[in-house]
C-alpha cells in the first residue's frame, strides 16, 4: 500500500501546477504578446481550469468504460504534451490551444488524486492522507514557482519545461498503480449525495475565485510597480506553497490545537493575506501576506476535501470529487471574469483593487461559515 500511497501522492504534486506554474513569467508573456489584451494573457493560467471542468462533467462515463491506471495514464500525456507545447507557440491562439490539451489532462487526473483515496483505504486514514494529498499540491507549487521564475529570467518559453515532470509520475503510475475498475459498483453520484456536498464545494468555488486573483495579478503587478525583479517574482511567490506546504504535512496537529475553531482560523488566514496584498507596497508585507493566504489555504482546502470522504460512500467518491473539481476550476476560469465584474460596478480602478476586494469576500466567507458543519476525525 504505501507504493498506492506515494502514486496517489505523487499525482497530487502535478495538479497544482496546471495553470500556475506559469504565472511567474506572465509579465515576460504579456510584453511579448504586447498587442494582445490583457484578458487574453490571463487565459494562459485560467484556461485549463475551462478544459479542467469539461472533461470532470465526462468523468462519471469515463470511469465506467476504463481503467482508473488508463485515465491516469492518458491524463499524464495530455499533461506532458499540452505543458511543453506551448513553449514553442508563436502566437497566443495556438499557446491557449496547448493549455486546452493541458487543462484535459489535469481534468483526468484531479479527480483519482483525491477520489482514489477512499477507494484505497479507512476512514481512519482518509483525513490525515487529505492533508498529504493538499500538502504535495503545494509541494507542486513549490517546484513549479521556483524553476518557473528563474526559467522565465531567462526566457519565458523556458517556463512551461516544468511539465516535463509528469513523464517521471507516467513512469511510477505505469508501474504501481493497480488497474482497478471503479464501474464495478454504481459510483455514480446521486442527488441526495450532492446536495450532502453542497455546501463545501460552494465554498471551495467562492475561495478559487478570490485566491486566482493572486495567480493571475501579481506577477504583472510586481512587474508593473517594479517591486521586484523578474527572477525574483517566483520565489516570492513560493512563500505562499512552502506556508501550505508545511501546515498540510501537519494538518493533524493543527485541527486538534484549533479544534471546532479550525474553518474560522483558516478563512481569517486569507482575510488578512489579500489586506497585505492589497494596501501594502512594502516587500516584506507581501511577503507575509503570501504566507498568510498559504496557511489559509493549506488548511481550508484539505478540509473541504475530507467532507466528502466523510459524508459519502466511498464508491461514490472519484464522481464526487469530478463534481468538487467541477467547482474548483470553475472558480479559477471564472475568477478574472467575476472579480472584473465587480470592480466594473464598484468603479474600482486600482490596479491593486482585485486583493482587497478579494479580502471582503473572504470576511463574508467567514461569517457564512457558522452555518456550514466542517468535522474532521481528528477532533470528531
Amino acid at each position: 500500500m504505501k507504493k498506492i500511497k506515494i502514486v496517489i501522492l505523487s499525482l497530487s504534486l502535478m495538479t497544482v501546477m496546471s495553470g500556475a506554474a506559469t504565472s511567474p513569467a506572465l509579465g515576460s508573456i504579456a510584453e511579448y504578446f504586447r498587442d494582445v489584451s490583457p484578458i487574453m494573457i490571463k487565459l494562459i493560467v485560467t484556461i485549463p481550469a475551462l478544459f479542467i471542468i469539461f472533461t470532470s462533467l465526462l468523468f462519471g462515463k469515463i470511469v465506467n468504460k476504463v481503467t482508473a491506471k488508463t485515465i491516469a495514464e492518458v491524463g499524464l500525456i495530455l499533461y506532458v504534451v499540452g505543458g511543453c507545447g506551448a513553449a514553442f507557440a508563436d502566437n497566443i491562439y495556438l499557446l491557449l490551444l496547448f493549455r486546452m490539451f493541458l487543462g484535459i489532462g489535469v481534468g483526468l487526473i484531479m479527480p483519482l488524486s483525491t477520489g482514489l483515496i477512499p477507494y484505497f483505504f479507512e476512514k481512519n486514514e482518509q483525513s490525515e492522507l487529505m492533508g498529504y494529498s493538499s500538502a504535495m499540491n503545494n509541494l507542486g507549487g513549490i517546484i513549479a514557482l521556483g524553476v518557473s521564475g528563474i526559467l522565465a529570467s531567462i526566457n519565458w518559453r523556458f517556463s512551461f519545461a516544468v511539465y516535463l515532470l509528469g513523464l517521471l509520475e507516467l513512469i511510477l503510475v505505469v508501474l504501481f498503480l493497480p488497474s482497478v475498475n471503479l464501474k464495478k459498483t454504481d459510483n455514480r453520484i446521486d442527488k441526495v449525495s450532492a446536495w450532502k456536498v453542497l455546501p463545501y464545494i460552494g465554498i471551495m468555488f467562492v475561495i478559487m475565485v478570490i485566491f486566482y486573483t493572486v495567480v493571475t495579478n501579481f506577477s504583472m503587478i510586481m512587474t508593473k510597480e517594479s517591486i521586484v525583479p523578474t527572477a525574483s517574482i517566483g520565489l516570492l511567490m513560493l512563500l505562499q506553497n512552502i506556508a501550505a506546504f508545511f501546515v498540510g504535512m501537519r494538518l493533524s496537529t493543527f485541527t486538534r490545537r484549533f479544534r471546532h475553531y479550525t474553518k474560522y482560523v483558516a478563512v481569517l488566514m486569507l482575510v488578512l493575506g489579500f489586506f497585505c496584498l492589497g494596501f501594502s507596497s512594502n516587500v516584506i508585507i507581501i511577503a507575509l501576506g503570501l504566507v498568510l493566504l498559504g496557511i489559509g489555504l493549506g488548511v481550508i482546502i484539505p478540509l473541504l476535501n475530507a467532507q466528502i470522504s466523510l459524508n459519502i460512500e466511498k464508491e461514490k467518491a472519484p464522481s464526487a470529487m469530478a463534481l468538487m473539481s467541477f467547482m474548483l476550476y470553475s472558480g479559477q476560469f471564472l475568477s478574472p471574469m467575476i472579480m472584473g465584474l465587480f470592480m466594473n460596478i464598484l468603479k474600482l480602478n486600482n490596479i491593486r483593487a482585485p486583493f482587497y476586494l478579494s479580502g471582503f469576500i473572504a470576511i463574508i466567507i467567514l461569517i457564512c461559515l457558522k452555518k456550514v458543519s466542517i468535522a474532521d476525525n481528528n477532533y470528531e
